[in-house]
């Protein structure tokens, strides 16, 4: 996790390439999208108090062709329920505590910090689940508050992304459903209180 933005921003040129049309490109929005994701990546990690270790999550799978030791690096944010039940040591606890905070740092210019409660401590499946509904919560928010609305993908003639809309926190370059979840880092805060960050793959 600590290493995911330098591997984003040498991935970033391919990514761009992936998700942008190749004929009809706004300009605009295409340098607005490249602008954000730089933007991300040069800002570099904000610590939110002291590290305490990363937390992979990782789905088995059948799809040896893809994947050839049957492990997906990555979550789905957009459709949990799919990936809960095949999801890797989903059951264990991970977090004992059993408050802690979650900060959201992408794709948005705003973070968005939200709190989690479990009398029984965090799992993997639990996480998941309740980081998709965050999201979606976000995204709907955003929608809500935004006077710039987002583009239905059947409508986006120039540019595959997501258009930058103006609403609560500034979402930005991609909808949930590009999304997935890599891992979290865990952190103890000045407070003593657990901060949870997010590894956000697109």
């Amino acid at each position: 996790m600590k290493i995911k933005k330098l591997i984003f921003l040498l991935a970033l040129p391919a990514l761009l390439s992936c998700n942008l049309k190749t004929e009809g490109q706004s300009t605009d929005t295409v340098d607005r999208i490249k602008q954000s994701e730089q933007a991300f990546v040069k800002k570099g990690p904000e610590s939110p108090g002291e590290f305490l270790r990363s937390i992979p999550f990782s789905v088995t799978t059948t799809n040896i062709a893809d994947y050839p030791d049957g492990i997906i690096p990555f979550s789905n944010l957009e459709k949990p329920d799919q990936d809960i039940p095949n999801l890797k040591n989903g059951t264990d606890i991970i977090i004992n505590e059993k408050v802690i905070t979650v900060i959201i740092d992408y794709p948005v210019r705003d973070q968005y910090r939200f709190d989690l409660r479990s009398d029984t401590g965090f799992t993997r499946a639990l996480l998941l689940k309740k980081i998709s509904e965050a999201y979606y919560k976000m995204y709907e928010e955003e929608e809500a508050s935004a006077t710039v609305k987002t583009i239905p993908v059947e409508k986006r003639t120039t540019i595959y992304n997501r258009n930058e809309t103006n609403g609560k926190y500034g979402i930005w370059g991609h909808d949930i459903a590009d999304l997935v979840l890599s891992g979290v880092d865990v952190y103890k805060g000045k407070d003593g209180k657990i901060v949870v960050t997010l590894g956000i793959e697109s």
